[in-house]
């Protein structure tokens, strides 16, 4: 029913091939609808459904049909994310706490005993009295 059918704007993960029904598709972010070039048979049709490219994920169907029988082509159409320069707002998501992870508290005393005695070092050299012979 259908030779051939390849996605102008897009970039379709395997090649196409008439018994294979499923398809993944990536996109660009900016397109608004897949542009299909296909060769049909004699006698055959082809009706797009959904066309419309609102979300990053979005499922086209393609009909191919005759007198006697219809096949779909379901195509998964992902749109890919522009890569952007990067700004202090990424560098601020960079910084987040991913997961909710506790600090060994091992680590924390440690730390902690070891910031004590650096400051009471700190403060015996600073204020440090000069004996007088």
């Amino acid at each position: 029913m259908i030779n051939d059918l390849q996605i102008l704007n897009g970039n379709l993960e395997l090649k196409f091939n008439p018994y294979t029904y499923e398809y993944t598709v990536k996109v660009d972010s900016n397109i608004e609808s897949l542009e299909f070039s296909y060769n049909l048979e004699p006698d055959c049709y082809i009706n797009i459904r959904n066309n419309t490219l609102d979300n990053k994920e979005n499922m086209v169907y393609v009909d191919v049909y005759n007198i006697d029988k219809t096949i779909t082509y379901t195509f998964l159409v992902t749109k890919e994310e522009e890569n952007s320069v990067s700004g202090i707002d990424d560098y601020k998501k960079s910084l987040e706490i991913v997961n909710n992870e506790s600090i060994n508290i091992l680590y924390v005393q440690c730390l902690g005993i070891g910031l004590v005695l650096t400051i009471i070092i700190l403060f015996s050299i600073i204020f440090r009295r000069k004996k007088h012979n």
